[in-house]
């Protein structure tokens, strides 16, 4: 025990109760009435309280996995524990830090890092930062750059950059930390390099507007080429080939050069032929009123919704779904278009779920948890579902359903099977009153977090009330069709 703590014990004050205080005054402080030079001060303060937290989470993280990882080390030293079990629980104490910083366990691990970097390998960072004379983000680049670096030659490297750490740039204090690190041990740098490539990857992420980013990590110099070669396809088709049709035809293709070259770069790396529709799975989820708009009967707004993906307009999604029946016509019904009937509750927020006797979660149970969930149930994680599996075991009487399923991702779903972790059904969605679908995750540290279905069409949109109306003819026939499927 610190002498800090002793007194905090003796005074009655512990160290979260002094935090709750400060974050209760900051809170509360207001900036009206204040002169230009009291707000510039108040910026520059509060960018200083911001750093200074940060060197004290990390003091808190490192110390709190430390402890944790020591007590599962001496476990599997005395053999108590088997070493996957070890490395599950290791994990899974990361994963608790994800949770108490509301970031999703991927950021968690790297946070965790660098917190452990920062309190025993770059004491002259840690101490600008506890300061408040750096931000975080800074710390993180000397972090990052340094990764490399045994730990006697990252306290050099940390001596080195500590006249720079207040005034150089983001750009140029990562350049300068790189220096260091060629100058100390090129060798690392050239390992790192070779590490750095075995990683490559392409990954897709969402945009505005109904776009998405799609990402290639690779080595510099093959990304590089790619895109010259890319550019030169571009170039050389206004260049005149001889051919009176493709000249004409490239005459006729009105699209600017960013367009042209993305529409070439997707169509060669998903093989399609120029115009072939994309042979993929995208589930629209909306009301029969927004794919038929003149039959609409209970009104409101045109509200589609792209399951882990977000909105989409409603225009959109018809011009959509027309698309794929016109393609589908033109070539002999290539394209295939399912109509899935989903039932929500009357409110339309919830997905409401049904009963399955089978063991594993597949098939249509599978797939309506997969779009009553969109991504990992866990707060603050955003990924994928990857796994569908039960909140109570089957062991333990837990039965194969929607309301005792959860979607999440790969890691969560090792972590609440680890000692400590518990996963308790509060709301099945079906229950009187209403309400989503609610489990409680409880931790080992015992930290109670609520992991709630999100609405079917997604978080941010204006609540309704349930409109009960009779249904029209064209819906009348729609229903009884699906009926009869």
């Amino acid at each position: 025990m610190t002498h800090q703590s002793i007194t905090d014990q003796v005074s009655g004050t512990t160290v979260p109760g002094r935090l709750r205080a400060v974050l209760a005054e900051v809170s509360a402080t207001g900036v009206d009435g204040l002169t230009e030079v009291e707000l510039l001060e108040v910026v520059a303060l509060l960018e200083m309280t911001k750093g200074a937290a940060a060197a004290a989470q990390a003091r808190a993280t490192a110390r709190f996995v430390e402890e944790r990882d020591a007590r599962v080390a001496e476990m599997a030293a005395a053999e108590e524990i088997s070493r996957r079990e070890a490395s599950l629980r290791r994990r899974a104490t990361r994963s608790e830090v994800a949770l108490a910083r509301r970031c999703s366990p991927g950021q968690a691990d790297r946070h965790v890092g660098a917190a452990r970097a920062l309190v025993h390998e770059l004491p002259g960072t840690m101490a600008a930062l506890t300061a408040g004379e750096i931000s975080e983000w800074r710390a993180t680049i000397v972090v990052r750059e340094t990764a490399c670096l045994s730990p006697e030659r990252r306290r050099e490297a940390d001596r080195r950059l500590a006249g720079g750490l207040r005034d150089l740039g983001d750009r140029a204090l990562a350049a300068a930390a790189h220096r260091a690190c060629v100058d100390l041990d090129q060798e690392s740098v050239v390992e790192r390099r070779r590490r750095a490539a075995a990683s490559r990857h392409v990954s897709v992420r969402p945009a505005p507007d109904g776009m998405a980013w799609l990402s290639i990590l690779g080595p510099l110099v093959d990304v590089v080429g790619a895109h010259v070669a890319l550019r030169a396809a571009e170039q050389a088709r206004h260049v005149a080939t001889g051919d009176p049709e493709a000249d004409a035809a490239a005459a006729a293709d009105e699209r600017g050069r960013g367009a042209w070259m993305t529409d070439t770069a997707l169509e060669m790396l998903s093989g399609r032929a120029p115009g072939q529709a994309q042979p993929v799975e995208i589930g629209l989820v909306m009301s029969e009123g927004v794919l038929l708009p003149g039959e609409r009967s209970g009104g409101g707004a045109d509200e589609v919704e792209v399951p882990g993906h977000g909105a989409l307009a409603g225009d959109l999604a018809r011009e959509h779904v027309l698309r794929l029946l016109d393609e589908g016509d033109e070539r002999d019904g290539e394209t295939a278009l399912w109509l899935r009937r989903l039932w929500t509750a009357p409110d339309g927020r919830d997905l409401v779920a049904v009963d399955s006797r089978q063991r594993l979660f597949a098939g249509r149970l599978r797939r309506l948890i997969e779009l009553r969930d969109a991504t990992c149930r866990v707060p603050w994680c955003d990924a994928p579902v990857r796994q569908v599996d039960h909140v109570r075991r089957v062991s333990r009487g837990g039965e194969t359903s929607a309301s005792n399923g959860m979607g999440v991702c790969q890691r969560h779903n090792l972590d609440k099977e680890a000692p400590g972790w518990r996963a308790e059904v509060i709301s099945t969605g079906l229950d009187p009153g209403g309400g989503p679908h609610e489990v409680r995750l409880t931790t080992p540290a015992g930290g109670d977090v609520r992991c709630l279905a999100p609405p079917l069409l997604g978080p941010g949109r204006a609540e309704r009330r349930p409109v009960v109306e009779q249904p029209s003819a064209l819906e009348a026939r729609l229903l009884a069709l699906l009926d009869a499927a």
